[in-house]
């Protein structure tokens, strides 16, 4: 299995190593895959001092294993936006892959420099990424005082990692990235314009944690292992899930499992698992093939009127009001 290590460092510097481990010519700003392993590309800009991104599209045709190692300089932070595809990701702060492996999805990862990770990619899943590394002294002078609350918290972080949900916005704005042109004209300003976009976005829903927005996290191991539970989650939204149940099965005291829950997921554990129940549940509703009691009933509920409450809470809208706009 092909293996690829690197130290978080501005993307420019990283997508030039892989291409050399890869022993492919880079072309100006990108560079394209087509060998025994993969298909795919690769596009990469500094677009300013303390700023810089990575584009990838990818499909495995065999494993392949990226390890991203600790960087020394602790003033980085690194922002990973995963839009389609699936890997197994173990997050971790030994230079070792642990037996806690769970799924990389559709999400934003934000972490220190100082926070290594490993991703699994397995053959026949076409990946898309949006990687951005920044400058901790850039994003507070861009930023200023919009999001002060957010920057008090980083300065006195210890190493941290975060994973925000792809809100509708955000999804939107990265379809257009990955759907532009990489000849258009003025490619690096465009680019640059949709980056600010971006994190503005994104920390704006940053910011919306609240009283939740905690950046510590002491162990890294035991954010893999909370990536493992959510898993678990997920393969049993229909069961009851209390936190007896929960805290056995990942090994966490209560007060432990409720800190790293906010920390990571900037919510209690039962917000988050209620978040997900009522995600899935707006998944089958679209596919028209079961009645919303039905639905609420794969998703954990009884009292159906209890269901519609938490699915207009999450997605804005009661279950049949959504059913309305279907075809």
């Amino acid at each position: 299995m092909l293996e690829i290590s690197y130290k978080i460092d501005h993307m420019d510097s990283i997508a030039t190593h892989i291409a050399a481990i890869m022993e492919i010519p880079v072309e100006g700003a990108r560079f394209n895959i087509a060998n025994d392993i993969m298909r795919g590309s690769v596009e990469f800009y500094r677009l300013a001092e303390g700023l810089s991104i990575q584009i990838s599209k990818f499909e495995p045709d065999m494993p392949f294993q990226i390890k991203r190692l600790g960087s020394d300089f602790e003033d980085l932070f690194i922002l990973d936006f995963h839009l389609t595809g699936v890997a197994k990701l173990n997050v971790t702060d030994q230079r070792i892959i642990s037996n806690h492996n769970n799924g990389l999805i559709h999400g934003a990862y934000f972490a220190s420099a100082g926070v290594e990770s490993h991703a699994i990619f397995p053959p026949g899943f076409y990946n898309e990424e949006f990687h951005i590394v920044m400058d901790k002294s850039w994003l507070k002078d861009f930023f200023q005082s919009e999001v002060q609350n957010v920057f008090e918290k980083l300065e006195l972080a210890a190493p941290f990692f975060m994973f925000e949900r792809l809100r509708s916005k955000l999804s939107a704005l990265l379809l257009q990235i990955f759907k532009s042109n990489p000849d258009q004209e003025f490619r690096k300003s465009f680019l640059h314009g949709k980056t600010l976009e971006l994190l503005s976005l994104f920390f704006a829903q940053l910011k919306n944690r609240g009283e939740n927005l905690e950046f510590g996290v002491s162990n890294y191991n035991d954010v893999s292992r909370l990536f493992d539970l959510m898993t678990f989650v997920d393969e049993h939204l229909g069961e009851v899930l209390n936190l007896n149940l929960l805290t056995k099965k990942v090994g966490f005291s209560e007060s432990k499992l409720q800190k790293l829950s906010r920390a990571v997921l900037g919510k209690s554990i039962f917000q988050e698992i209620t978040e997900r129940r009522m995600l899935k549940a707006l998944e089958v509703l679209g596919e028209r093939r079961h009645s919303i009691s039905e639905i609420g009933h794969m998703v954990g509920y009884n009292n159906m009127s209890h269901f519609s409450r938490a699915f207009k809470k999450v997605n804005g809208f009661l279950p049949s009001d959504y059913l309305k706009t279907l075809p």
